[in-house]
């Protein structure tokens, strides 16, 4: 997400000694001085929402956790980034309803798995014993 979020690479010899060789630091020194948006791509820049960005930037710091218990869960993450996807289509369509659909047949070539999944009123779960995604059936 960090190196999405600033185009960089996760390792780099070309940044400086005081900002250090691992982006996952630098990213996160630059959070602390209040300095991201230095440090952000100008693409995302120009086509982000300054809220978006910060709460997608929020994301990936809590995903940086050197412990793993801090850490959300892949689940967590993809659902948090729903919302916020979410967030953004509900300001630009503005009182209208609006539900994601997606056809597992166009995303996945699997000749078994064929219909479609509706994300409404996306919840968040910190049990480790979450739901499978896809039930096995016979």
């Amino acid at each position: 997400m960090v190196e999405l979020l600033t185009g960089q690479k996760a390792i780099s010899s070309i940044r400086s000694q005081d900002q250090g060789k691992s982006l996952a630091t630098y990213f996160l020194q630059s959070i602390e001085e209040n300095s991201l948006l230095d440090i952000l791509d100008a693409v995302v820049l120009k086509e982000g929402r300054k809220e978006e960005i910060m709460a997608i930037a929020q994301l990936a710091r809590r995903c940086l956790y050197l412990n793993g218990k801090r850490r959300p869960t892949m689940k967590e993450v993809a659902a948090e980034l729903e919302a916020i996807q979410g967030s953004s289509v509900q300001d630009n369509l503005g009182d209208t309803e609006y539900h994601s659909i997606v056809d597992v047949s166009e995303v996945y070539d699997f000749a078994s798995i064929s219909g479609s999944i509706c994300f409404d009123n996306i919840k968040t779960s910190s049990s480790s014993d979450a739901d499978p995604l896809f039930s096995a059936k016979s």
